[in-house]
């Protein structure tokens, strides 16, 4: 259904708009829903397990000092903010593990900004759990095809997605549960759009999830100023001065529509198994390989040598990491402590892992070797043994990506080992019950009521 708009926005744009804004719950593809919910789950668990981190302490301390109505709830605590404050907070926490998931072409992390504005939306203004699946699966759509229109040129500039096209996914997110369509929807995907940012300078500290939660709660005040008549540019993505224009040198706006409402890009989602950067995960399974299929352990390797994407030693190239924070982003330390214990979770990445002597030990006997002819989903290992003999692996697609995908238990297994030390396992596992059961829910209180500590 087409909606009025000003002249002056894009026929693609106005498309797009139409397709998010206008696509009711029951014209969205089963299997899209049964995406967006496992992407609750994932969700959740990381907004529980990333409450306690320091980031996302501080920022609900500071949300706390300004005040304001108990609208919704700060998750894995008992607090409840500003709806916009719990956005920000919930998207901080989220994000601040580095474990959460990927639109696997563009590298944007678009569930964080979009479940942080929902949930804070969803319980302030009582939405059904219905709608907070759609809200979730066309503001995925719509932020996936923003980013295919700007990637590479965007993020190979220092831009960080999250921070930038998230904001017009939590946007969508508004724009769905405040019922906004045609000029409105304009106005507010305008309002987000220009508070777009985050720089990858940032990678590796304290300001990288706040580009998430930023962006989660930029989403929010843009759907709250458009539904009060606030305005903004009428042509938001392709202006001459607008996102496409300033933020990439070569944009693609037939991303925008190009098989809309026939190739959902949700389905192009990974969800992370390993709590570090997502181009180091190629690398870590070619090095788990070496000892699940090949058999080596670590005191039988001479030395291994890491064929990856030129992105994997830009964005994780921290060779001396002081941090657990740090060490998310060192492919060393995240191949060598897989190596050792097998496993690359949020436990794994420690203040005292990264000084471990023998993870060190690892770390020295490994080259990275970036190939730009090497896909960033995909990478291999040599391995030299104490013996002499040349042992190899390669990887086509990493655990967790759309070419291997995480099974539903195997999600709950990663669920659980977020949630479980926070709420407990038995609340953790009716937790995860709601979930999956959210679509038939007429709130999402309930749900949300058992993110919480007993």
């Amino acid at each position: 259904m087409a909606h009025d708009y000003d002249d002056r926005t894009s026929a693609e744009t106005r498309t797009l708009l139409d397709f998010v804004s206008g696509t009711s719950p029951d014209e969205i593809p089963g299997d899209v829903l049964h995406e967006s919910t496992r992407c609750l789950l994932d969700h959740v668990g990381l907004a529980i397990a990333g409450a306690s981190e320091p980031a996302a302490s501080i920022a609900r301390e500071q949300c706390r000092l300004l005040g304001g109505e108990p609208q919704a709830t700060a998750l894995g605590t008992r607090e409840k903010l500003r709806a916009t404050d719990a956005a920000l907070v919930n998207g901080i926490a989220c994000h601040a593990l580095d474990f959460d998931d990927t639109h696997v072409p563009t590298i944007l992390h678009p569930t964080t900004p979009l479940y942080s504005a929902g949930t804070a939306l969803a319980e302030w203004r009582g939405s059904r759990g219905i709608d907070l699946l759609a809200a979730h699966a066309l503001g995925y759509e719509l932020s996936a095809r923003v980013s295919n229109a700007l990637y590479p040129e965007h993020y190979d500039a220092g831009w960080h997605m999250t921070g930038t096209t998230g904001a017009l996914a939590s946007a969508t997110v508004a724009i769905r549960l405040l019922g906004l369509q045609g000029i409105t929807a304009a106005h507010c995907l305008s309002i987000a759009a220009t508070q777009a940012s985050g720089h990858r300078e940032q990678f590796g500290t304290m300001t990288k999830p706040f580009h998430a939660g930023h962006a989660a709660s930029a989403g929010v005040w843009a759907g709250l100023l458009a539904a009060g008549g606030f305005t903004g540019a009428p042509d938001p993505l392709q202006g001459r001065r607008a996102m496409f224009a300033v933020m990439s040198s070569a944009s693609t706006p037939a991303d925008l529509v190009d098989g809309l409402g026939e190739r959902w890009q949700i389905f192009d989602n990974g969800v992370k198994p390993y709590a570090c950067g997502v181009v180091i995960h190629p690398a870590v399974d070619a090095v788990r390989d070496l000892a699940v299929r090949k058999g080596l352990t670590a005191d039988r390797i001479d030395s291994i040598k890491l064929h990856v994407h030129p992105l994997v030693r830009e964005l994780t190239g921290k060779t001396d990491p002081r941090t657990g924070l740090e060490g998310k982003f060192s492919v060393t330390f995240a191949c060598a402590i897989a190596l050792l214990d097998g496993r690359a979770g949020e436990r794994e990445f420690s203040d005292t892992a990264v000084y471990r002597d023998d993870v060190r030990e690892v770390m020295a006997k490994i080259e990275v070797l970036p190939d730009p002819e090497v896909p960033h989903t995909q990478a291999g290992a040599t391995a030299l043994t104490t013996d002499g003999e040349t042992v190899k692996t390669w990887v086509d697609h990493a655990r967790g990506t759309p070419g291997n995908r995480l099974t539903d238990d195997e999600l709950k297994e990663k669920f659980h080992g977020l949630a479980d030390d926070v709420i407990g396992h038995d609340r953790a596992e009716k937790l995860a019950a709601a979930v999956f059961s959210i679509k038939d829910a007429a709130t999402v209180d309930s749900m949300l009521e058992l993110t919480t500590p007993d």
